[in-house]
């Protein structure tokens, strides 16, 4: 099939496609004796896998990972729990520090709540200190 068919059964874009075998998570497609690029049937599964993996922030090193695991060729699928509890660890991490975030401003935003000349306003004060 050609890229563009893979991307409407994919959902993905054309440029996402591209991408995904730029950075070696799919194949480059064979071609055809007219030179058209051909993605082999198995390709709508692999997009599928490292879109739903991209949607869970997986880094491409990562899903390199999981593909090689996904494809048979790894004993066992320890590797892949260890590249999910690593993914979560960061989350969480992640999730902190937006918390931490979210909380300095609230602070900021409950310091003013009047119309007041710009030199004056205590958000844009609070901000200008070292």
């Amino acid at each position: 099939m050609k890229i563009g068919e893979l991307a409407k059964k994919t959902g993905l874009t054309i440029d996402s496609i591209r991408f995904y075998e730029k950075s070696g998570l799919i194949r480059g497609p064979e071609r055809t004796e007219a030179g058209y690029r051909e993605f082999s049937k198995d390709a709508v599964s692999t997009v599928v896998f490292i879109s739903h993996c991209r949607a869970l922030d997986i880094p491409i090193a990562e899903i390199k990972k999981l593909l090689y695991i996904r494809s048979s060729s790894a004993k066992s699928c320890k590797e892949a729990n260890q590249i999910i509890e690593d993914q979560l660890l960061k989350l969480r991490e992640r999730i902190k520090a937006m918390k931490a975030l979210e909380k300095q401003l609230a602070q900021l935003q409950s310091i003013c709540h009047q119309e007041l000349d710009p030199k004056d306003c205590p958000i844009l004060k609070s901000l200008q200190k070292e």
